[in-house]
């Protein structure tokens, strides 16, 4: 943002507070004088913004006539009392009038169908999937009205940002089960963009033709797959539409706005959750200045767990919250991984009430929950929130539901909770604004081609999403932080910032990403694998050999065998019920390792030891080895392992993994039964001490270097004896401390 005046250093003072807000207008909305005695409800509870969410179909019922008059009303309120507005672009609610202009800018699926449903409601999706993009009079008409907007609105300098997509994405599987019918689009501007792209990443047509085993004579012929998905096709199809088609909107949002905004304030999309195993999310983030997701932990928790509505209603309120913290930072953490220090991480939906879906309602959160979310939000690097939503929602599907006050406006406790936590926050701003969380030592790789494999093969995806979350919630409940890092990311040589990589479920594996591999490990690094690294390349292709020619190099074997513990017709079932599948025989440990064991999940792979140490034996044969190359080392697993380490009652695992990781060096960041994660910076830190048991613990912490500690949440500082400080943390609970070291000048920061 370029700040000119004074008069403009007034939004630079608005932006420098950590964002702490919530959505308070959407069509059909409450009565405008009772939306602008909320603006001063909660801003005396301590809320520094609001969003307001924009349908184009509301503001320009017809053509050029863009009525703003609500939007201006409210932004000229929160401007009142030094609120900052977040400007919610909602682009997919397409006027009636474009729709019957362009008939022919419906997306188009692999039938040929358009995609006929132009909403001009707000549910169940913001108007997704809209109309497609690349279609020339629509994305005219809509970078008009973009740039009418944003000249009419830009005058307002307590504008402190626009939101141009909330919850990116087609949301193709609503109501939707045939491939063919929802997988877009077909339509002749975006085969056209397709086969542009496919000419400048293949170059010529010999060169696509070899890798799809296709038989194209004119590019001009190239075809998307449209029946089904196993196919190399696919592979780069999906690619295009998930991570340059989508991406490319963003990117082009954005220059319109920048374009039109004089104060050039910073734009803003985010996912509705991350896709795990992909990176599209880095496709995302690329593109805007601030990115983010939806956080709905009701449903988060509904899911990973496999509850029942009355466990979220607390009958086992324990158990959903010993898995919360690693369930949750999984969440954030995929986030910030997409962004690092490079951009602001906002939470663009936060829940602030009840889960709500039709005649559902789920019980309130309490205050307590509302902290909690919070901090383990803040643990994991978040500079900013909106909640959704202030007040319970009106619209039918979503009814009642969602609001941080009463029906009347009246703040709950949460909302009440929820607004001391941001005047805390906002006392340390520059601490929470710039801040963001420390180094990771490992990162667990994700792959889009791999993800693309997956998702197209039956219940492989399913596989490659539990040994992501196996691997990361174990690490983390041993308090061992974990990065995620793309494929893509890793090409350009950014793997080198972590001491070692997990590779999960690395099926599908391109010759390109192998050899960098190969060399990270080369060069000093450490690669935890998977089986069947490399089966297939990235286009589904079988590698016959069984592994890629550069990960038996890596580690030191020769494929031999690959055992599946279930029929075809019964891995869904088995993945399902994985933790039941105690029938399989366990993996002995040998040398170093040989008191240990390890359970295999679904299959097991056997090895040829052509320089590698054996570590693990089956029934079959060698079934894990160490490889020393180069400076560094590589140790193949020939199980899925990370399935099996969600488990809570498979210590077996747990204990052979655990000793891998300290063989190799990496300390984890405890004291005693308390985790501890840090945000940095200048001579500062944020201490989020985690207590992830049902027992009250209390310790004695170390805080060499420091000379001040002040527990934020209590207001309080805390003594200091001999560098040590006492802190008792409460059953599931995070208590968040500031650490102030004297900087340069001998001053206390």
């Amino acid at each position: 943002m370029i700040i000119k005046n004074k008069k403009e250093s007034f939004i630079k003072n608005i932006m420098d507070r950590f964002t702490f807000g919530t959505q308070i207008y959407r069509v059909p909305s409450l009565p405008h004088h009772e939306l602008k005695q909320d603006i001063h409800t909660l801003r005396d509870l301590g809320f520094n913004s609001i969003k307001i969410q924009i349908s184009w179909c509301i503001v320009e019922k017809v053509k050029g006539e863009i009525d703003l008059a609500e939007v201006e009303e409210l932004i000229i309120e929160a401007k009142k009392v030094e609120m900052g507005v977040c400007l919610l672009m909602t682009m997919e609610q397409v006027p009636m009038w474009v729709w019957k202009k362009y008939p022919d800018c419906r997306l188009l699926n692999a039938k040929n169908e358009p995609h006929e449903d132009p909403s001009q409601y707000l549910l169940p999706s913001d108007g997704k999937p809209g109309p497609c993009w690349d279609h020339p009079g629509v994305r005219n008409e809509a970078e008009q009205f973009l740039s009418r907007t944003v000249r009419k609105l830009g005058k307002y300098n307590n504008i402190i940002s626009w939101n141009v997509w909330q919850e990116i994405g087609f949301w193709e599987d609503q109501e939707i089960n045939k491939l063919a019918e929802k997988t877009y689009c077909y339509c002749p501007y975006t085969l056209k963009r397709f086969r542009e792209w496919l000419q400048k990443k293949y170059k010529n047509l010999d060169n696509l033709n070899d890798l799809w085993k296709t038989g194209f004579g004119k590019w001009k012929e190239v075809e998307p797959p449209r029946r089904f998905s196993m196919v190399p096709s696919w592979i780069d199809w999906k690619y295009f539409m998930n991570n340059v088609y989508i991406a490319d909107i963003l990117k082009w949002r954005k220059e319109v706005i920048q374009k039109n905004d004089t104060m050039q304030r910073p734009v803003m999309a985010h996912v509705d959750n991350p896709t795990f195993g992909s990176e599209r999310d880095w496709a995302y983030a690329k593109e805007v200045d601030i990115f983010g997701t939806s956080f709905y932990p009701d449903w988060i928790s509904f899911k990973s767990n496999n509850n029942s509505c009355s466990d979220i209603a607390g009958k086992n309120k324990m158990k959903l919250s010993q898995s919360d913290f690693p369930s949750f930072s999984m969440y954030f953490d995929y986030i910030q991984s997409t962004i690092r220090k490079n951009k602001e991480f906002c939470l663009g939906e936060f829940q602030g009430g009840p889960f709500s879906y039709g005649i559902y309602l789920a019980p309130e959160p309490s205050s307590e929950d509302i902290k909690r979310w919070l901090l383990i939000a803040l643990s994991c690097g978040v500079k900013g929130l909106y909640f959704w939503n202030h007040r319970p929602d009106l619209f039918w599907g979503e009814m009642h539901g969602f609001g941080l006050c009463d029906w009347d406006g009246t703040p709950t406790d949460r909302a009440i909770e929820a607004g001391k936590i941001s005047i805390t926050l906002n006392r340390h701003k520059e601490l929470f604004k710039q801040g963001s969380p420390l180094q990771s030592q490992i990162a667990i790789i994700v792959n889009e081609a791999l993800y693309n494999f997956s998702d197209a093969t039956p219940y492989a995806l399913k596989g490659l999403q539990l040994s992501l979350k196996g691997w990361y919630q174990f690490l983390w409940k041993k308090g061992i932080w974990i990065d995620f890092i793309s494929a893509k990311n890793i090409l350009q040589g950014k793997l080198k910032n972590y001491k070692a990589a997990i590779l999960p479920f690395p099926i599908a594996l391109g010759n390109e990403l192998a050899e960098v591999l190969k060399n990270y490990v080369s060069d000093g690094g450490m690669l935890i694998s998977e089986a069947c690294p490399g089966r297939v390349n990235e286009y589904g292709m079988a590698n016959l050999s069984g592994l890629a020619k550069d990960m038996q190099e890596l580690f030191g074997v020769e494929y031999k065998k690959l055992t599946y513990h279930q029929n075809w017709n019964d891995i869904g079932t088995a993945l399902d019920n994985f933790n039941k599948n105690i029938s399989l025989a366990d993996f002995y440990g040998m040398g170093s390792y040989h008191a240990y064991t390890l359970k295999p999940s679904l299959f097991t792979e056997t090895y040829k030891i052509t320089k590698a140490s054996p570590v693990l034996s089956s029934n079959q044969g060698i079934s894990g080895a160490v490889n020393s190359y180069g400076q560094g080392k590589g140790i193949l697993l020939g199980t899925l392992a990370g399935h099996m380490l969600t488990l809570e009652s498979n210590s077996n695992n747990k204990c052979f993994i655990s000793k891998i990781i300290e063989d190799y060096g990496f300390k984890p960041e405890k004291w005693g039964k308390l985790l501890r994660r840090r945000r940095a910076y200048k001579n500062r830190e944020a201490w989020f001490l985690i207590n992830n048991s049902d027992q009250t613990v209390t310790e004695n912490i170390g805080i060499d270097g420091y000379v001040k500690v002040e527990d934020i949440f209590e207001n309080k500082i805390l003594d200091i004896i001999d560098n040590n400080i006492v802190v008792t943390v409460h059953p599931f609970s995070i208590n968040c401390l500031v650490m102030s070291k004297k900087n340069e000048s001998g001053e206390t920061g």
